[in-house]
């Protein structure tokens, strides 16, 4: 690697990292042995500045665009179940049937299923932002339709369509992000991105708490068109923002990835790092050749796509849809506690679901994943066994609910918080982190589609379940929890404080699926005078070679830093 010399005059010193990277270092275009023009720190990125932010302020940037993606998330799992209940609601579409109203609030879900399926596809061509923006638009469309509903047909087709929409903007921003965030961050990014999810509930509980009491079609048409706000914001934000770095690299655009990397960065010598870091791990997944065959080969990726979508499953099995889409209804039928108070528990709930949400920002990246998830699926396993003990007390003495309602209401609060410390965040997070670039838009995807498949399942059948099992469904719900502790141990693939290369090379070295008998030595030499370094000589021919593809001849760079 050469260095092109430093400018002499102080006069002509460069002030900006893009304009300090470009001046200190040649890198390659398309692995070709030959020098770029240095780009100017206000170069333009196909035919607009691709960043209007600069080093931290980019980061928050960022955060607040794919945060308010999950925002819209969270604000659409709560609100249809707080307007359905609602006599204007009710009297505008003919008094529909449970079986319908059941029907209208899993639609969405079987769209946001759909909508992740087909990001899984055309996610890697198009791109992190642009997926955003086509999936922002088909959201807004289907939330236009609900909000101008005409008929119970507009409903269910504007819910399905908002589906579709949610489901790609679901299974993109958090790999956007995690893709634009440092190694060290990446865990706090997620945290962050699913604090706001919980306060879209929050917003949606309080709207439809305050509308409750109308009695025109305000009540239910305001709570739905509001979210047109969270359109706007969305799209305004993604649109100046820049596309991943890692996916620019990846489709050969060099300078424009050198230019987000400078302004994602606070120094030269970091851009250098990451670029090269990125560029080498790049190199060897566009060797891999990867395709949906080896999705579905038996081979390492198929095991790290399977963690990801098996970590989202039992999010959903965990129980947390049970609760979020329909604790006014148990706390009203199940608990025995009147309508109106179990609106208002069901607000103060959420309140402090986000708060313990965010509280797990601090605790995230030092405890890390596979503790966080081990010691919240146990707790959650106890909060679901005293539901189940204190509802089924409570329905054997339907004299004297007071007392078993309020010790499972304490139960359920329980519940929330520990789902909030590592079961919201971490199968959120993890199929970004998980999966090797190249299979980073099919895993995520593939993840968020199993994510809202067993929604949808939870959603369908809890009604049923309510009704016909009592505090039996409950403690199924506690026998799944206690499960997933073992599951965890066994499979599930610690990534706190790695870098995505650095998980690559844990792969690479551990093929096998039992974790508690892989190598947890990370492979990774440190001394005194510096961060770790991946000794790349000897590991990149061995990958190299695997892969069957030739080695640059003039390549003299033994070693890649991490973060």
């Amino acid at each position: 690697m050469s260095y092109a010399p430093l400018r002499d005059s102080l006069d002509d010193e460069p002030r900006t990292t893009a304009e300090i990277f470009d001046h200190r270092f040649n890198y390659l275009d398309n692995d070709e042995h030959r020098p770029l023009q240095p780009s100017s720190p206000h170069a333009k990125a196909n035919g607009r500045a691709p960043y209007y932010f600069h080093g931290d302020a980019l980061h928050t940037a960022i955060s607040v665009a794919a945060g308010t993606v999950m925002c819209l998330f969270g604000y659409e799992q709560g609100v249809f179940g707080g307007i359905m209940v609602g006599r204007p609601f009710l009297a505008y579409f003919h008094e529909p049937s449970p079986g319908l109203l059941g029907f209208v609030t899993s639609v969405y879900d079987l769209g946001c299923f759909g909508g992740a399926v087909v990001s899984s596809f055309v996610g890697e061509r198009l791109g992190r932002r642009w997926m955003l923006l086509v999936f922002t638009v088909i959201m807004t469309a289907g939330i236009v339709v609900q909000t101008l509903a005409q008929n119970m047909q507009w409903l269910i087709w504007g819910r399905l369509i908002a589906g579709i929409g949610n489901g790609g903007n679901t299974a993109t921003a958090p790999v956007w992000h995690v893709e634009c965030s440092k190694a060290e961050e990446k865990g706090r990014a997620v945290v962050k991105e699913m604090t706001v999810n919980v306060g879209g509930f929050v917003m949606s509980n309080l709207i439809t708490l305050v509308f409750s009491r109308m009695s025109t079609e305000a009540q239910w048409r305001f709570p739905l068109g509001i979210q047109l706000l969270f359109s706007v914001v969305i799209l305004s934000m993604v649109w100046v923002l820049p596309e991943s770095p890692r996916w620019l690299l990846l489709r050969h655009k060099d300078k424009e990835a050198t230019n987000v990397l400078a302004a994602l960065s606070e120094s030269a010598e970091e851009v250098h790092e990451e670029f090269h870091k990125i560029k080498e791990s790049v190199r060897i997944e566009q060797a891999t050749k990867a395709n949906w065959r080896q999705v579905f080969s038996g081979g390492v990726a198929t095991r790290r796509v399977s963690l990801g979508v098996l970590l989202q499953m039992a999010q959903q099995l965990s129980g947390i849809n049970v609760l979020c889409y329909y604790l006014p209804l148990v706390l009203h039928r199940s608990v025995g506690l009147p309508e109106l108070t179990s609106r208002v528990i069901s607000t103060i709930n959420a309140i402090c679901y986000m708060f313990a949400t965010w509280s797990s920002l601090f605790v995230i990246e030092r405890v890390g994943r596979r503790p966080l998830l081990m010691s919240s699926a146990a707790c959650m396993a106890v909060a679901f066994l005293g539901i189940a003990v204190s509802v089924g007390i409570g329905q054997a003495n339907p004299t004297s609910r007071l007392v078993p309602g309020i010790i499972a209401t304490i139960f359920m609060f329980l519940y929330f918080t520990a789902f909030s410390f590592g079961w919201i965040t971490v199968p959120w997070l993890y199929p970004a982190e998980i999966n090797s670039l190249s299979m980073r838009s099919k895993g995520a995807a593939l993840a968020t589609a199993s994510d809202w498949l067993f929604n949808y399942v939870v959603v369908q059948t809890t009604p049923i379940g309510i009704h016909h099992l009592g505090w039996y469904l409950y403690l199924i719900y506690a026998v799944l929890n206690l499960l997933f502790v073992p599951f965890v141990y066994y499979f599930i693939v610690e990534t706190a404080g790695r870098s995505l290369e650095q998980i690559d090379h844990w792969f690479k070295n551990n093929p096998g699926w039992r974790v508690d008998k892989a190598d947890h030595s990370p492979g990774f030499e440190s001394d005194d005078s510096g961060p770790s370094t991946i000794r790349g000589d000897d590991d990149r021919e061995e990958m190299l070679k695997d892969f069957e593809i030739g080695d640059d001849e003039d390549d003299d760079d033994t070693t890649f830093r991490t973060l």
